[in-house]
């Protein structure tokens, strides 16, 4: 009793009539123990037939005791049998029980009347939960032939013996199916909780992928300013004031925007991503060149466009060294893109830096793709392109 109390199940989480632990994580009562208890011992009510059978026969003091003890063995040692459907590890901690229990079977049919084959079907019922699942369907049929063979041997009629292979054959097959919903059950309940656990996986992905564009971008753009506010307070301009203005502007719109990005309502615009692209270039000294035309787009698809025009202009600051960026927009009857071409390095940011990787995974995810890599008349190149799915309503 004590080692069912320290057995363990989810929340929600049965024990089925077999003792076959469903999935759980709460502690397991000793009312859970003694249910289950009840519940294996029910069906041995089935045992008071040849019980009575024996008793209306006025057997001698010393049968009648040699008979109890060993139905009470066969009680005892299935109660105690291992609970759990045996690996293949531990085959061997199963067949003793169940060669036990085949032994006092064949015993009870053979030394005392037919009526006790009843007892194989509780032989298979064992096996057919707890063995191996391919060794389970040959111990049922097993028992099967032990039961017709041992009926025949002691005696009991052709209907008797029949019924009663039967019924071991029947009943062992239906367990073993219930074992096999149980377990399929089981890995069901696993497939979901692993699906929900790749899902909060990948939410956290999105969150750190927008989180390190939009933080990458605003804190490019503040330390650009921020160095030429330095250099202009040096050279005492009064411009530098106007700059470390912008700079805290800056400021507060990364805040805003990532506290839209916590809240999960954020959506970027093309307006207001080649907008801050402009004044990000400007800043940086780098010439920019804004080109396309403004058609509505579907909302998914203006997002990740944005997204490409805010990682492309991050990337040309940080990274190209350039003295001009070209910003091309085009939203085309089958496909929309986004491109940006600076005249630079044309060196990608660490080869494939996140923000790229995260753009990529964003325009996959509508059926898009993007290009990155050396621009042809010398430069680097960052294009993005989206199946039009239709302008937004």
């Amino acid at each position: 009793m004590a080692e069912a109390a320290r057995r363990t199940r989810r929340p929600g989480g049965r024990l089925d009539p077999t003792g076959i632990l469903m999935p759980g994580a709460v502690p397991v009562t000793s009312s859970d123990w003694w249910r289950k208890r009840i519940a294996i011992n029910v069906s041995l009510l089935w045992l008071l037939f040849p019980a009575l059978d024996l008793a209306g026969s006025h057997p001698s003091p010393l049968r009648a005791v040699a008979v109890g003890l060993a139905v009470l063995a066969f009680v005892v040692i299935y109660n105690t049998f291992p609970r759990q459907p045996a690996p293949l590890t531990r085959t061997r901690m199963v067949a003793p029980s169940l060669a036990a229990l085949t032994l006092i079977t064949i015993a009870l049919t053979l030394a005392d009347r037919p009526s006790w084959t009843l007892l194989f079907v509780f032989t298979a019922i064992s096996g057919a939960m707890r063995l191996p699942r391919h060794n389970a369907p040959l111990w049922i049929f097993a028992c099967t032939v032990l039961a017709a063979v041992s009926g025949a041997l002691a005696g009991a009629d052709t209907v008797s013996t029949i019924s009663l292979t039967a019924t071991t054959l029947a009943i062992g097959f239906m367990m073993f199916a219930f074992r096999r919903l149980t377990e399929l059950n089981r890995e069901l309940v696993t497939a979901r909780e692993e699906v929900a656990r790749l899902a909060v996986s990948e939410e956290r992905l999105r969150f750190a992928r927008d989180l390190h564009d939009l933080l990458g971008h605003g804190l490019t753009v503040i330390a650009v300013k921020a160095e030429l506010a330095e250099r202009l307070l040096d050279a005492g301009s009064p411009a530098a004031a106007q700059h470390v203005t912008e700079i805290k502007q800056v400021a507060r719109d990364a805040l805003s925007e990532v506290r839209e990005a916590v809240s999960g309502y954020r959506r970027p615009t093309l307006v207001s991503e080649l907008s801050g692209a402009r004044l990000a270039l400007q800043a940086a000294g780098i010439e920019a060149r804004l080109e396309g035309a403004d058609v509505p787009l579907d909302p998914e698809v203006e997002a990740v466009l944005a997204w490409a025009v805010r990682e492309g202009t991050t990337n040309v600051i940080r990274h190209s060294g350039a003295r001009s960026c070209r910003i091309e927009v085009q939203p085309g009857p089958v496909a929309a893109s986004a491109e940006v071409v600076d005249d630079g390095h044309a060196v990608a940011p660490n080869g494939t830096g996140s923000g790229l990787a995260g753009l990529r995974e964003r325009a996959e995810r509508l059926a898009g793709h993007l290009e990155a890599g050396p621009a042809p008349g010398g430069g680097f190149r960052l294009s993005v392109t989206i199946p039009v799915r239709g302008p937004a309503t």
